[in-house]
């Protein structure tokens, strides 16, 4: 179950879920981030996944019982709340429109637009994780230099 929430002040982190002992790379965390297990957070129940910081990184945290009581008594923080809440929002439905529609060299630039620096922190393996792909074909589609 995941309790806290917290906000990257440094560092990178991935999120993943473990299937048939294989990892699945569902999201990256960079600073300025929002990152939890948001529905494990919010119902409190067993969270699917797991989170990893990919190096050394520092958080700001704020577990489930302070959050929520933040959000009743401060409007600041209930506002704070919605935003994380649209922020988190957007950004899942972005990531599923792109897996959904968009070919692997096209998520691939779409990763590189959204994560600039992405490449100096995160493997390749990681990234043909999340774009769910080979490192294989990561490798050809990056030999089409769509970063330069």
């Amino acid at each position: 179950m995941c309790s806290f929430i917290g906000i990257v002040k440094s560092g990178v982190l991935r999120s993943y879920i473990s299937k048939e002992g294989e990892e699945h790379n569902s999201d990256f965390y960079f600073e300025d981030s929002f990152v939890t297990s948001y529905r494990s957070f919010l119902t409190q129940e067993k969270s699917v996944g797991s989170i990893q910081a990919l190096e050394d990184s520092f958080i700001y945290c704020l577990d489930k019982s302070d959050y929520d009581r933040l959000l009743n008594e401060s409007t600041e923080w209930y506002k704070l709340g919605k935003y994380i809440a649209d922020t988190l929002f957007i950004n899942k439905c972005r990531k599923e429109t792109a897996m959904l529609t968009d070919d692997a060299y096209n998520r691939y630039k779409l990763l590189l637009k959204t994560y600039p620096n992405i490449e100096q922190h995160v493997t390749q393996y990681h990234i043909a994780s999340y774009l769910r792909i080979r490192a294989e074909s990561l490798s050809r589609i990056k030999s089409l230099n769509i970063g330069q």
